[in-house]
């Protein structure tokens, strides 16, 4: 525990109350130091912590619209309470009423049109399928035909073939056949067929793909589509045209008024249409030192006094630590906000007034406890207090500390209840040194 300002505060006190205390007297021709002391008590102590801050509401909102409509009903004033989905202001409905009337007219033609565009284009389909199908038959039966040529220009070939190489055809004849034969081959191979079977080419398929891309289908959903979600968000901003709270609370401030538009309630952009706080539940948001915030943690009581309490006080609890600091303006020191609730009777409480909470930081029973300027600092976290003894001497006790009060601390060490401890010790004294109590 480092010796803090306190203690510092405190020495200049005790120093001012009683004058310089070393000064060195003769008694008995022996030099002395001339001190005062006090007295090492057995009791309990209590840290506090002292903060400072406004009281607030636990939840706050600003009610905002980005809606350009014309205010036409304000429902509440400044410090009405309000529920949570209570409607608080109402905006002009008038032409976005009528928008969506025609919106759901058009949407309603869209889905007529589509619907006979639906009828149109099954019809035509179906007329192209019909027209494909009677095509495929007669070209399948034009095949069979072309293959039943090819197999008889073959058998005439191979005949006259056989003839010609015996020497038994003239060669007219046998170039007639083979002719025939190659002709045969060139009609059977212009079907589109696959395994016998004469299947339809991209020529003929491009009939049902024109139909395709000329239908309105896609083009009327697609118009549908547009339609429906711009009926939607007009639906949204009717529902928005019912300014609601979304918390319960108490109104603060309002800056609508009747005829306004909700986008522009003030002459500056940024102000809120109402400004809604839960003050029935208080809070303080204070900042604590980063040397202090160790002895700080969730759950801690505190002491709530205000002036409007005339020297009473409400309970506070620790509710939430930040897991971050913040560095304050011209220093290199950070501080750490936290938040306090306040509990049980409120009575008198009202946000916005400063506050101060005396948090509890720590209790120590039946501890030897001396005033704080009777610490002597040694250096690198080491303490030490000197003791009187009864021969007049002082002996240097090192002590650690523990729980400190504003002029208090807890010590640890060789002293106990009732021994007499040097009040402001100085470099002049040392171990074994004679001194001379100032009564």
């Amino acid at each position: 525990m480092k010796l803090n300002k306190k203690f510092a505060a405190a020495a200049v006190v005790a120093v001012i109350a009683v004058g310089a205390v070393a000064v060195k007297s003769i008694s008995g021709g022996e030099e002395k130091l001339a001190v005062n002391a006090a007295t090492a008590e057995k009791k309990n102590i209590e840290e506090l912590l002292a903060v400072k801050a406004p009281l607030e509401g636990t939840e706050s909102i600003e009610v905002v619209s980005r809606l350009h409509y014309e205010i036409m009903s304000v429902f509440v004033e400044e410090g009405d309470k309000v529920e949570k989905g209570q409607v608080i202001a109402q905006l002009d409905t008038s032409k976005l009423e009528d928008e969506i009337e025609k919106l759901e007219d058009e949407l309603e033609l869209l889905k007529i049109q589509q619907k006979e565009n639906t009828s149109k284009y099954s019809s035509d389909i179906a007329l192209a399928q019909a027209r494909l199908k009677e095509n495929l038959e007669q070209q399948q039966r034009d095949y069979e035909t072309a293959l039943d040529e090819l197999e008889t220009a073959r058998r005439d070939y191979n005949s006259s073939k056989a003839l010609f190489d015996a020497g038994a055809q003239s060669e007219t004849d046998f170039k007639a056949a083979k002719n025939k034969l190659a002709e045969a081959e060139r009609k059977a191979a212009g079907f589109n067929a696959k395994n016998g079977i004469v299947t339809a080419d991209e020529t003929q398929l491009e009939e049902i793909e024109n139909i395709k891309a000329g239908s309105l289908l896609e083009s009327s959903a697609k118009s549908i589509e547009i339609a429906e979600k711009e009926l939607e968000r007009k639906k949204e901003e009717l529902d928005e045209c019912q300014i609601k709270s979304s918390i319960d609370g108490t109104v603060i401030r309002v800056n609508a008024k009747v005829g306004r538009f909700a986008d522009e309630v003030g002459d500056s952009d940024n102000l809120p249409m109402f400004e809604i706080e839960n003050i029935e539940n208080l809070k303080m948001n204070v900042k604590v030192s980063e040397y202090s915030i160790s002895k700080i943690s969730v759950g801690q009581k505190a002491d709530i006094k205000a002036d409007i309490l005339k020297g009473g006080a409400a309970e506070g609890v620790i509710s939430r630590i930040s897991p971050t600091g913040e560095e304050k303006s011209g220093t290199n020191e950070r501080f750490i906000p936290i938040q306090i609730d306040i509990k049980g009777n409120k009575k008198g409480l009202i946000a916005g007034i400063n506050a101060t909470a005396d948090i509890h930081v720590a209790t120590a029973e039946n501890a030897i406890v001396v005033p704080i300027e009777t610490i002597y600092d040694n250096g690198g976290d080491t303490y030490s207090v000197f003791k009187i003894n009864d021969d007049g001497t002082v002996s240097s006790v090192p002590v650690e500390l523990g729980v400190e009060s504003v002029f208090e601390t807890e010590i640890k060490g060789d002293i106990a209840e009732g021994d007499r401890i040097v009040l402001n010790p100085t470099p002049d004294l040392s171990d074994g040194m004679s001194v001379i109590v100032n009564e």
